[in-house]
């Protein structure tokens, strides 16, 4: 989360009594259209920054609005979603929380590039795949068929013609890529003070 403040001085000089008394409401609906500018810009940036955010990824920024007696408002991703987007943000080494990466190589990925669930358990149930070190490369490998064993195979390692499925990696480097503070602050720049004067036209329309 980012902190973000915006003075209001320039375009409350000269307020009528009226459009005073109406000032903590219309500042609070500023505050609001100018998270919700925020976040509708950054869910269109999630599909051109990263590559085929997943549903759950899109899911994940949420808003904390103001009121007339806080005026304060926040847009944020969620804790799930931030802990591994903060990655993409900062960027920075990502260790696995268990005991290694799963790094896919001959493997079909879904259509937001990861692996579907369960592959691994499915794939360690068939009989010419096993999981283990060849050449000092930790992962699952697939045993090839017999009459090719001793002529090697495309995508393999060494001259075993073992074919490497899924790799296990210590850790992960990742180069920041998500911008999201930096667009946020120039969203906000760039929306506060028409905002505001929206806000006050609405203030001011539904004043009692």
């Amino acid at each position: 989360m980012i902190r973000y403040s915006a003075h209001f001085d320039e375009v409350t000089r000269g307020l009528t009594q009226a459009e005073q008394r109406q000032l903590p409401f219309a500042i609070s609906l500023a505050l609001n259209y100018t998270v919700e500018d925020i976040k509708a810009n950054t869910e269109k940036a999630l599909g051109r920054r990263l590559d085929r955010p997943a549903p759950f990824t899109k899911r994940g920024l949420a808003l904390k609005r103001a009121t007339k007696r806080n005026l304060s408002a926040a847009v944020f991703f969620k804790d799930r979603q931030a802990e591994y987007l903060e990655l993409q943000e900062k960027g920075g080494t990502r260790k696995p929380k268990r005991k290694a990466l799963a790094v896919p190589f001959s493997q079909r990925l879904n259509k937001y590039g990861n692996l579907p669930r369960r592959t691994i358990e499915r794939l360690l149930k068939r009989p010419d795949v096993f999981q283990g070190e060849v050449n000092g490369v930790e992962g699952i490998w697939q045993r090839p068929r017999r009459s090719k064993r001793h002529n090697g195979s495309r995508g393999t390692k060494g001259s075993s013609g073992l074919k490497l499925l899924i790799a296990y990696e210590e850790s992960a480097d990742y180069q920041p890529r998500l911008c999201f503070r930096e667009s946020a602050r120039k969203t906000a720049d760039a929306r506060i003070k028409h905002n505001f004067r929206r806000a006050m036209q609405r203030a001011l329309a539904t004043a009692r």
